[in-house]
């Protein structure tokens, strides 16, 4: 038998340095020291768990699209947490409870990609599902949970370091990222859930223009990605889009309409 070169090397199933990979981006270091504190008062300890940050205390370095694929890129963590830096653990056992509820999901949908504590469904009537708790004592609870949807809202995120998930390149800023990941999460067949992991989150979001400006070029490019299109490969030509009514009667079109034309050449060639 033939000896590979000794300089070959053969690749492993990855093994992770730490259970969680914890990632903020920051603009108050004050805020940020308190979000950690509660992390490793509620067990999410510096030996099981690194923290990273994107500083943008004093300079914007990066926006959250370039951040967040920074993280997902250099975490060494099995799972990594995208949170914000106002949210804070407020029971002592969220790190066991977190553990519990990934056990769970891994027997619900081993396929799972992104899990969060808030999140909407892909429906054309409002389906949410959300608990989280606020300052002023009250918890918004809507819907059940766990929930698969089709976005989750970024004030907390976990994504399976495995599924070797990111962000697009072409939107840019510090909205609907959480939208962006899901979606890419499920093109790599990866779903998203809303799981049940309470934890105060400071604000309830802000809702200015540059929100409108990320939402239309986050709808202009899925409406260019998602849209209808004749497919070449070197093998087979086929038709995809989003019905399968399109896809029977284009392929059949493409076809009909390529054998039509090898007609006509071999008749012009005498073949």
């Amino acid at each position: 038998m033939s000896l590979l070169p000794n300089f070959i090397q053969q690749i492993e199933q990855p093994v992770y340095k730490y259970r969680y990979s914890i990632c903020t981006l920051v603009t108050r270091r004050d805020e940020y020291l308190e979000m950690l504190n509660s992390f490793i008062d509620a067990g999410f300890t510096t030996d099981i768990c690194e923290y990273l940050v994107v500083d943008n205390s004093e300079i914007n370095k990066m926006d959250a699209y370039q951040g967040i694929n920074s993280f997902l890129q250099k975490a060494t963590g099995q799972y990594i947490i995208l949170c914000h830096q106002d949210i804070l653990l407020i029971n002592k056992n969220s790190k066991q409870l977190l553990d519990d509820q990934i056990a769970a999901m891994d027997g619900r949908d081993a396929k799972w990609g992104v899990l969060g504590n808030a999140g909407g469904a892909n429906r054309l009537y409002k389906r949410l599902a959300i608990k989280v708790a606020y300052p002023d004592g009250t918890i918004d609870m809507q819907g059940t949970v766990p929930q698969e949807v089709g976005c989750i809202d970024e004030n907390f995120m976990l994504v399976k370091n495995s599924a070797n998930l990111a962000l697009s390149g072409d939107i840019g800023g510090y909205h609907l990222y959480g939208f962006d990941l899901c979606m890419v999460a499920g093109h790599l067949g990866y779903s998203a859930w809303v799981i049940d992991f309470l934890l105060l989150h400071k604000s309830e979001g802000k809702v200015d223009q540059s929100y409108h400006d990320i939402l239309k070029r986050v709808k202009d490019k899925y409406t260019r990605f998602m849209k209808g299109r004749y497919v070449n490969t070197t093998i087979a030509r086929f038709y995809i889009s989003g019905s399968k009514f399109k896809n029977i009667m284009f392929h059949t079109r493409v076809f009909r309409r390529v054998n039509k034309t090898l007609e006509e050449i071999k008749f012009k060639l005498n073949l």
